[in-house]
């Protein structure tokens, strides 16, 4: 086996662009533990600090591993945290509704002492071989992208699509939720999952409480639950729930488990096959526009063929495209993908124009952006423009999927100038985005409506109703 600080390499478990994580075995005093290695050193001090306040904080929990060493060695800087032999979980696997319930405790511990993992993705879950789960990570998402600073209502999210997409509740008993602490969520998975736990409501914590007044709160109230849903338990609700209560629940939840799995898969096969035919139709009208019709500059840059810059990206596939014309000036936007193993790649943006001389060339170009998704082309979806009426400025708004298709996608909105560059002016986390009457709008939790007018962009909360 091959060795890394004294540790001897049993397995490969992650590759990514920030970390490296091993399975390894102490050389010295025996036994298996997990070793995180940080890919990039000039985060050395943060993710140490990081890590002393997650030993200080995790000490002992059935569910958080416990932090035995960290240490830098030739700019090369890791952490050692007790594992054993196992797996992360796999993108098609079913959590038990013991695993579930171990999970959110995870998570609510890492609550109760102020700390957020800002993203939660099933490379954060690993299941033990006696089939107990260990929930990895401790937050390093804020030393790898300080930028994008996750809140409590985001790791909520986040939570809420690890047990949509890895749990045998109904995937339809998850639209309209929306919960203000880690303790509301639990209640209602393990009602869901009927499973009794007395006490809980009195453990949780929310936003307010812990993490201060959120800087703004959405203007529309929260939704209630799904009319097949059993309503959020309160205190008094919990202890005058009843045994038959129970009882009703779990033949419910046979019944639903039953017809769920044909309908969730053919629900998504069906989606898959829209969005598959959606993109084919409109590619086939693109290239019949460019058989159609030849090039001329005054006629815009929507006869552009796609293989005239395709040498500006050698080791990248062009995965999405549109165009823009500002105050004269042509402009292509392109989203590039580069696979960089089985299961993760990068995507980045860029602008392009033609010079009548030397031809096309970028003018701008966004960060790479990690995804952990298999196929390159769905590393970027929804690839929106607006232009603003008087033509001197445009917005342009993409998702970025999450590890599951059909998870919760991060969405970024940049402004672009007359001169071809461009800014971020906004990100979330949504379900998706639509564009209607040359506005934007994003459901997450409520729905936001983005714009561009003259100069400025302009960004609001609409009731749901408003948009169709």
């Amino acid at each position: 086996m091959a060795e890394i600080f004294g540790y001897q390499i049993i397995r490969d478990i992650q590759t990514g662009e920030h970390l490296t994580v091993y399975l390894v075995e102490d050389s010295v005093h025996g036994g298996t533990a997990i070793l995180r290695l940080m890919n990039q050193p000039g985060y050395r001090e943060t993710w140490n600090e990081l890590y002393h306040r997650y030993k200080l904080k995790v000490k002992s929990h059935k569910y958080l591993p416990a932090l035995k060493k960290i240490d830098s060695v030739d700019d090369m800087t890791y952490v050692v945290l007790e594992g054993s032999e196992g797996n992360l979980l796999e993108a098609s696997q079913a959590l038990t509704g013991r695993q579930i319930d171990q999970f959110v405790e995870a998570v609510l511990h890492l609550h109760q002492n102020q700390i957020l993992l800002g993203k939660i993705t099933r490379f954060n879950i690993w299941i033990r071989e006696n089939g107990d789960i260990s929930l990895y990570g401790a937050g390093e998402r804020a030393v790898f992208i300080p930028e994008s600073k996750g809140t409590l209502e985001d790791d909520l999210k986040h939570v809420l699509m690890i047990i949509k997409n890895h749990s045998s509740i109904p995937k339809s008993h998850f639209e309209g939720l929306s919960f203000e602490s880690i303790g509301e969520l639990q209640e209602w998975v393990l009602s869901k999952l009927a499973i009794p736990k007395p006490g809980l409501v009195d453990k949780g914590i929310s936003s307010k409480t812990i993490f201060g007044i959120p800087d703004k709160k959405l203007e529309e109230p929260r939704e209630s639950l799904p009319a097949d849903s059993s309503p959020l338990p309160t205190v008094n609700r919990k202890k005058k729930r009843s045994y038959l209560f129970l009882l009703s629940v779990a033949a419910l939840l046979l019944v639903v488990i039953f017809f769920s799995n044909r309908i969730i898969s053919g629900s998504e096969q069906a989606s898959k096959k829209v969005i598959k035919t959606k993109q084919t139709e409109d590619t086939a009208i693109i290239e019949e526009k460019k058989k159609d019709q030849p090039k001329n500059k005054d006629e815009g840059v929507n006869e552009v063929d796609l293989t005239h810059f395709a040498h500006l990206f050698p080791d990248r596939v062009i995965i999405q495209e549109s165009t823009i014309n500002l105050v004269g000036a042509d402009y292509v936007l392109v989203a590039t993908a580069q696979k960089r193993d089985e299961v993760s790649g990068t995507a980045k943006v860029s602008i392009l124009s033609e010079d009548q001389t030397s031809g096309w060339k970028k003018v701008w170009e966004s960060p790479e952006y990690e995804s952990l998704l298999m196929e390159p082309e769905t590393y970027v979806e929804s690839f929106l423009t607006l232009t603003s009426t008087d033509g001197n400025n445009a917005l342009l708004i993409f998702n970025l999927p999450g590890n599951e298709s059909l998870g919760i996608s991060e969405i970024k909105a940049f402004t672009i100038q007359a001169n071809g560059s461009a800014e971020e002016v906004w990100n979330g986390f949504g379900y998706g985005i639509e564009e209607k009457d040359n506005k934007v709008y994003v459901t997450d939790l409520g729905l936001k409506e983005l714009s561009i007018t003259t100069g400025s962009f302009t960004l609001k909360e609409v009731a749901k109703g408003q948009a169709e």
